[in-house]
C-alpha cells in the first residue's frame, strides 16, 4: 500500500493522513468483538489453521476510500462458530464495522461486504458423538 492510499485532508494546522492499513486495523478490531465471529480469514491468515481470533486480524480486511468522496468500503473474510445464525452475525458484523470506522475514524462508510469463508466447530456436537462411540 502506497503513501497516497487513505484519507488526506489539509487543514489549517497542516496536513492529515490516514493510511487504510488503520482503517482496516479499526475494523478488525470491531469484527472480533462480534458474536459468532470465529475469525477473520483471508489469504494466509493464522487464524485459518488455527480456527482461532489471532491477532494477524487484517489479513481478510480490506478497506478502499474513494479520494473524491471520502467515502469508505470495506470487504471482510470471516469464520462463523458453529450454531451461529450466519445472517445475523453478518448483519451485526457489518453494524459493528461501521460504526467503529465512523466514530472512530470518522470516515463515511459507504459499504461492508463480508464473505463468510468457513465454519469452526469448537466442540464436537453430541449427536456427532454418540455415533462414533456406537
Amino acid at each position: 500500500m502506497s503513501e497516497s492510499d487513505g484519507l488526506h485532508e489539509q487543514g489549517e494546522l497542516g496536513n492529515i493522513n490516514v493510511n487504510e492499513d488503520v482503517v482496516a486495523h479499526h475494523a478488525s478490531l470491531a469484527i472480533l468483538e462480534v458474536e459468532g465471529v470465529a475469525s477473520i480469514s483471508g489469504k494466509g491468515s493464522f487464524s485459518d489453521y488455527v480456527g482461532v481470533k489471532s491477532k494477524d486480524v487484517d489479513k481478510g480486511v480490506s478497506v478502499k476510500i474513494d479520494e473524491k468522496t471520502n467515502l469508505c468500503s470495506v470487504n471482510v473474510e470471516v469464520n462463523i462458530e458453529y450454531g451461529t445464525n450466519v445472517y445475523d452475525a453478518a448483519r451485526k458484523l457489518q453494524r459493528a464495522v461501521k460504526n467503529s470506522i465512523e466514530n472512530l475514524v470518522g470516515l463515511q462508510v459507504s459499504s461492508v461486504n463480508v464473505a463468510i469463508r468457513g465454519l469452526v466447530i469448537s466442540e464436537v456436537p453430541r449427536s456427532a458423538a454418540k455415533n462414533r462411540a456406537a
